[in-house]
């Protein structure tokens, strides 16, 4: 499904609305709703940013594992980190004024961890495109080299925490540990 606004064309797979499906079914504990606005909320500070650097989002893909946005225009090194950092801090600053204004909830235990695992310096996560520009800026030779090793020595406890967890019956934070190692270079 796609339709357009303001020149920007919003793509939603099967897959995404299957995943979502399936996820809000799962939610056993209230926690759907809280962390799709803090996803939202983490997109639109890329969303924001993006247009404030003078470049255009032309189309945004909604697919089962993830969101893509698409731009055009040239930001340098500096411009692309700020936008690469835009959704984790729109994450800290609503989820700190949520949990101010409102006390411990799930919108601001959401928005904390999206911060985090977004910033993991992983494959297509913010972490990993603000350490791929960092790399690419320092050291292009080794950078493709240099993101598949920190990405590796992240990955290696996750999983070792992920076999864990799957012994008390969650399977979330393995599932999430092999699709980032797909996502790796060379993965």
């Amino acid at each position: 499904m796609t339709f357009r606004y303001k020149g920007t064309a919003y793509i939603f797979s099967f897959g995404f609305f299957a995943v979502l499906a399936l996820y809000l079914a799962l939610d056993r504990n209230g926690a759907g709703i809280p962390v799709l606005l803090a996803a939202a909320v983490h997109e639109a500070g890329h969303i924001l940013l993006i247009a404030n650097a003078g470049e255009t989002v032309p189309a945004i893909r909604f697919a089962a594992f993830g969101i893509r946005m698409e731009k055009r225009g040239m930001a340098g090194y500096l411009q692309e980190a700020l936008i690469y950092a835009a959704g984790p801090l729109a994450n800290l600053v609503t989820g700190a004024a949520a949990y101010l204004f409102l006390g411990p909830n799930l919108f601001s235990f959401a928005s904390l961890g999206l911060l985090i695992f977004n910033l993991l310096p992983v494959g297509r996560l913010d972490g990993g495109q603000l350490l791929r520009l960092l790399l690419c800026r320092w050291a292009p030779a080794h950078a493709a080299r240099g993101m598949m090793a920190v990405g590796l020595a992240v990955l290696a406890p996750l999983f070792a925490v992920s076999l864990a967890l799957l012994q008390n019956g969650n399977p979330s934070l393995l599932l999430a540990v092999v699709y980032l190692a797909l996502c790796l270079p060379g993965g």
